[in-house]
């Protein structure tokens, strides 16, 4: 901490956007800000995917300095998956950014190689190549004030990550991830998927930056198409489309979060809840309502019990009245059909684990309905731009059984590989899991084709 920041720019200490206009004088932009605005706050864990040019590695920089000059003894290891990213990018920004401070300010960084240290006090900033073979880049690091710098995430070996765990993990400790997102798995994608609720997820699309030139996207676009994996990545910072085996791909999903809804339902087009519960844990209750062509994600919630989570499908239920309310009965979600059906709601229990009304063709009856979600947003399914809901229909993969029949990965099996619940996917899966018709003569009326559980629905209502 230098002392003549604290009495000269106040402002500064608790602000690195404020430090970089008055102290590096540097006008940050909009998404730089942003950055800076949730790696102010302590313990903070911030994930930025990015396009080319954006600025990250400048907002990184700013980031470092900041937190060397506005804290005691700061420490701050900085590491990038190559000596190129880490030298001639990262840190010739340190230097960049240092040479813009006045003389007297100048004075107080000592610069090496790998090293900018804070004169008078005992913060530093540290560079370490992050290499498989150098698995303790991160690792040994330990102060009461602590930043994580880390470019090229994407990039940086798990196993980096995995000897580091538990000094990214500490509270006090900060922690700033930027990359290109081209990677489907690793530490990277696992903080904007499995491990999204413990991060603040920033995303810095080409088109929304004023450091990038407006042709850069065009040309792009022109030589490999917007629909590209290049386009999606280095312009609009998503991660690419699908690993090979995913069932429902990103360009699917993408399309469809890009149709507009028709004005008016199609006639003859039911209304259908979908229903996921879960209670405990980190997965999400969730319920999704479609009419036709056209999905909407109503609520997700955690923690909710049976009855919180029954009293809240009522109220919805008695605003959109649907002709169907499809839930998944597995575990605590036998006791919120039953709270539905007490509060006076025609309600279905579907078995993921259950049978198919194809069994030739589909494992179980989860495979069967995600199949069928499939295929209506590759026809022409409308979905809200719902981040959330796209990384769920993106996440899960498929293969065939012995006997070729189509099974869709479990979740313990995507918890393995860093992926968190699909809930909000499975409640839309949940939408198909019959044929429903419109209300007639005040009911709805339901294809009840070989499924036991509807004929008794049906026979009680």
């Amino acid at each position: 901490m230098h002392e003549a920041i604290i009495t000269n720019h106040p402002g500064a200490v608790d602000d690195p956007a404020a430090f970089a206009r008055s102290v590096l004088r540097l006008e940050p932009t909009a998404q730089q800000a942003e950055f800076f605005g949730e790696l102010a706050k302590p313990g903070a864990r911030v994930a930025v995917r990015s396009g080319h040019g954006t600025g990250k590695s400048t907002a990184l920089a700013v980031a470092a300095l900041w937190f060397l000059s506005t804290r005691r003894d700061a420490l701050v290891p900085c590491t990038a998956p190559t000596a190129h990213q880490l030298q001639d990018v990262l840190w010739r920004e340190l230097r960049r950014l240092i040479t813009r401070l006045d003389d007297a300010c100048r004075a107080w960084f000592l610069v090496t190689s790998d090293r900018i240290t804070l004169k008078n006090s005992g913060g530093m900033i540290v560079a370490r190549t992050a290499r498989p073979e150098n698995p303790d880049a991160l690792q040994g690091f330990h102060a009461p004030e602590i930043l994580f710098v880390i470019d090229e995430a994407a990039g940086v070996n798990d196993v980096i990550f995995e000897v580091a765990r538990g000094a990214l993990s500490t509270p006090s400790a900060r922690v700033a991830l930027t990359g290109n997102p081209t990677r489907l798995s690793g530490y990277f994608h696992n903080a904007f998927h499995g491990a999204r609720n413990t991060w603040a997820r920033l995303v810095f699309s080409c088109l929304d930056s004023p450091l990038v030139a407006p042709d850069y996207a065009a040309e792009i676009a022109q030589e490999y198409g917007e629909d590209s994996d290049v386009y999606r990545v280095r312009v609009l910072g998503e991660f690419l489309t699908q690993g090979f085996h995913n069932l429902i791909s990103l360009e699917m999903v993408d399309r469809a979060m890009e149709r507009t809804a028709p004005p008016f339902p199609p006639v003859g087009a039911a209304r259908i809840f979908g229903v996921d519960p879960a209670w405990l844990g980190p997965d999400r209750s969730a319920v999704v309502f479609r009419q036709g062509r056209v999905a909407n994600v109503l609520f997700s919630v955690r923690g909710a019990d049976t009855s919180r989570l029954a009293e809240m499908v009522a109220r919805r239920a008695e605003e959109l009245r649907p002709d169907a309310i499809f839930v998944d009965q597995t575990g605590v979600g036998a006791g919120v059909l039953d709270q539905i059906k007490r509060l006076g709601f025609n309600a279905l229990g579907v078995a993921f684990a259950g049978k198919p009304l194809e069994p030739e063709r589909f494992l179980n009856k989860r495979a069967e309905i995600w199949w069928a979600m499939r295929e209506w947003i590759e026809k022409d399914a409308v979905l809200e731009p719902n981040r959330e809901l796209r990384d769920d229909l993106i996440t899960p993969e498929y293969s065939y059984t012995y006997n070729g029949k189509i099974q869709l990965e479990g979740k313990d099996a995507m918890r393995r590989r860093g992926h968190a619940s699909p809930d909000l996917a499975d409640a839309l899966a949940l939408t198909f899991a019959m044929p429903v018709y419109p209300r007639t003569a005040g009911s709805a009326v339901v294809n009840a084709a070989r499924h036991s559980n509807l004929y008794e629905w049906m026979e009680r209502n």
